[in-house]
């Protein structure tokens, strides 16, 4: 409000301009406390929808039962958790690297439903490093299905059989299949900090403009 009022009469910012913007700024945030220097992406000119001019009931059957980017799990689903997180990717467009580098980006930055824990490999969240690779695939983990969920896997340490970290099998994807395995391994290197970083950023504004359709004229 204080900012619309600051605005030359009749203009104002819209709330969709400024939920994406205040996700960039995080974002940002995340890149800086990690080390790294990134600027990410933002083009207003966003608009919003009134409630009366929004169809309650036609859009209901649009919302996922499942969604591998934020780690959520709807039990009523019959189809396999990794196929629905290929096919949400599909439908955003996002090509295998661009799916992975975001799925391990919102894993570190704790952007999991409700705030689970599953799939966050690392003990810095809310940075925004490579971390959720690296630890994915450290070959001193033994990933065990949980007991009291199938859904839920375990990652042991094999000497302590400590458990180090919980997923689900969006998560195990990206070590199991041979694609997107070798797209984590170079999101895992020592060096690939930066290059993490520039590629979600990438991917990010990819995602946030594909509604802007003046933009891609």
């Amino acid at each position: 409000k204080s900012f619309n009022e600051s605005l030359p009469t009749g203009m104002m910012v819209s709330l969709a301009d400024v939920i994406v913007l205040a996700g960039c700024t995080a974002i940002e945030q995340a890149i800086a406390s990690a080390g790294f220097t990134a600027e990410v992406s933002f083009t207003p000119g966003r608009t919003d929808a009134t409630q009366d001019s929004t169809d309650v009931d036609s859009f209901s059957v649009l919302e996922p039962l499942s969604c591998g980017f934020r780690n959520y799990i709807d039990s009523a689903s019959s189809k396999a958790l990794p196929e629905q997180l290929v096919e949400r990717a599909n439908l955003l467009t996002l090509t295998a690297p661009e799916m992975t580098v975001l799925v391990g980006g919102l894993r570190v930055l704790n952007a999991n439903t409700n705030g689970s824990q599953l799939g966050v490999f690392t003990s810095n969240p809310e940075r925004l490093t490579n971390d959720y690779f690296i630890n994915l695939l450290d070959i001193n983990t033994v990933w065990v299905s949980s007991k009291g969920d199938d859904s839920v896997f375990e990652g042991r340490d094999p000497l302590t059989d400590k458990v180090k970290w919980r997923a689900t099998p969006f998560d195990l994807i990206f070590g199991s299949n041979s694609q997107l395995r070798a797209i984590a391994e170079v999101f895992a290197s020592e060096n690939a900090g930066q290059a993490f970083v520039d590629s979600f950023c990438k991917a990010w504004t990819k995602v946030m403009e594909l509604d802007r359709f003046d933009l891609h004229r």
